[in-house]
């Protein structure tokens, strides 16, 4: 059925048998007259048991009598532990901070590849490198006695890529 013809429908789909309402009243009484129904609700198949209603008060009142009362477990010893657990644990660290100090790490300890690798990864430019020197920390005094081996100088231009020499 289309959404259109939804507002058309004049038939609600239910039917009931011709003169049911005029006769349904009349069989309704018939029914209630019958024996039938009636004689199969003697019996409501719950049995009490005996003497129930006499004890059944004297049980209710044992059920709410006063029980002893049970020992309270106080809950302060594991407080405490949780304290004294929390201060041993501080000052292990502190130990450990203070004793383990043998092995830090310095701009010595660390490979000078792995400063290269690191800064090659983080894509610094040479205006970067620049900003970071003050003029007055340079002179041409710390160039003069540089003395660089030929090995070194051609390991260099052999890895270096003769576009890093050409300036924008």
């Amino acid at each position: 059925m289309k959404e259109e013809k939804i507002h058309n429908i004049k038939n609600s789909g239910f039917k009931t048998p011709d003169n049911y309402f005029d006769s349904f009243e009349n069989q309704l009484l018939e029914r209630l007259n019958e024996n039938k129904m009636i004689s199969a609700t003697q019996a409501s198949g719950f049995n009490v048991p005996e003497d129930y209603f006499e004890s059944v008060e004297t049980s209710i009142l044992k059920q709410l009598e006063p029980k002893p009362e049970s020992p309270v477990i106080s809950l302060k010893p594991k407080r405490k532990f949780y304290y004294v657990a929390g201060i041993a644990a501080s000052i292990v660290l502190l130990f450990s901070l203070f004793i383990n100090q043998e092995n830090q790490i310095n701009i010595n300890t660390i490979e000078t590849d792995s400063i290269e690798n690191y800064l090659y990864q983080e894509a610094y430019s040479n205006d970067d490198f620049a900003s970071l020197f003050q003029d007055d920390e340079i002179s041409e005094t710390d160039f003069i006695d540089l003395n660089v081996s030929d090995e070194t100088l051609n390991e260099f231009l052999e890895n270096v890529e003769t576009e890093d020499f050409i300036l924008d």
